[in-house]
């Protein structure tokens, strides 16, 4: 279980900065991927964690605000420090993977009130 340094929390020159930063947040998810999987032991292949981080990094792309795009740099930094470090729980871990694979849920009272969502 290797430790990860402390973060020091920093703000971005401009825009190309953050970015720049950001791809080295996201190449840094990618690369901790295969520790992750067994750390966690994940049964599923590398590739559908793999795109699972790029689909977070994709809802964040059009971001252009500099002090915006810092704060989601430092929670993604404290994210995969969480991550990397075992401090979570497998269940943690499988939110993650768990909004894709949920059967749609209906709207109608009645099924609600049988789910125990009414």
């Amino acid at each position: 279980m290797p430790a990860i340094q402390p973060l020091v929390t920093r703000t971005s020159a401009s825009l190309a900065d953050a970015r720049m930063r950001a791809i080295r947040l996201y190449r840094l998810w990618q690369k901790g991927v295969p520790q992750i999987m067994i750390d966690y032991h994940l049964c599923m292949p590398q590739s559908v964690v793999r795109a699972k981080i790029r689909e977070h990094f994709e809802k964040q792309r059009y971001v252009s605000d500099p002090r915006a795009i810092d704060v989601l740099l430092f929670k993604g930094r404290i994210e995969f420090d969480e991550t990397h470090n075992v401090w979570k729980q497998y269940s943690h871990v499988l939110r993650y993977f768990d909004a894709n694979e949920r059967d749609p849920q209906s709207d109608r009272f009645l099924d609600k009130f049988v789910e125990g969502r009414a």
